[in-house]
């Protein structure tokens, strides 16, 4: 009776070994948000989930966001407004060499260096608000998330993290596990 009680070591150290990993799969890969009584349980859906999804949204609205920037070119309160301006104020420091010439007036310095400076940000708005929308939609890089979202689904990285990760690791927790097991039975049949 006493041999019997002690096999349960094995059976219980395996246990909680492939319930473990069991744990760890569901936190990564549960789809579902689980409610018990109203109330929504953390960590569901799994961690993939989530931050996949998330991923997929935030590339979305950045994108989304661009072209809205610039679309309208009088709003200034975003970042290609930004941009344009630290090109402007880059270009008026690196010309800063007009400032010494000394045959020409003040005022035709002024007017020379607005002008480069100007001249170097209307080129960069016109990239940054014409050519690089105009690309995004030839290139249809919108629809190309959308495909990149499809063919990235919960089920392609599920297929590989059970290929490559959750067979071998089931193996290598059983096999410990198994020694684990035994050693504790053999300690209890000792100490017994």
């Amino acid at each position: 009776m006493l041999f019997l009680k002690s096999l349960l070591f094995i059976v219980w150290n395996i246990a909680l070994g492939t319930l473990l990993l069991l744990k760890v799969r569901w936190f990564l890969f549960n789809r579902r948000q689980l409610v018990v009584l109203g109330l929504k349980i953390p960590l569901t859906p799994g961690f993939l989930v989530r931050k996949r999804d998330w991923l997929f949204n935030k590339v979305r609205d950045i994108l989304q966001d661009y072209l809205d920037q610039a679309e309208n070119k009088a709003r200034k309160s975003g970042y290609l407004n930004k941009w344009e301006e630290q090109i402007w104020q880059t270009v008026w420091d690196q010309t800063g060499f007009i400032d010494d010439w000394v045959f020409l007036p003040r005022g035709f310095k002024d007017k020379i260096h607005t002008a480069v400076a100007s001249a170097v940000r209307e080129v960069a708005s016109k990239i940054l608000r014409k050519a690089v929308p105009h690309f995004i939609e030839q290139w249809r890089v919108e629809h190309r998330i959308d495909e990149y979202d499809d063919q990235f689904s919960i089920d392609f990285f599920y297929k590989y993290f059970r290929q490559y990760v959750f067979k071998p690791l089931l193996l290598a927790f059983l096999a410990i596990n198994l020694i684990i097991g035994v050693l504790n039975m053999a300690l209890f049949l000792i100490l017994a």
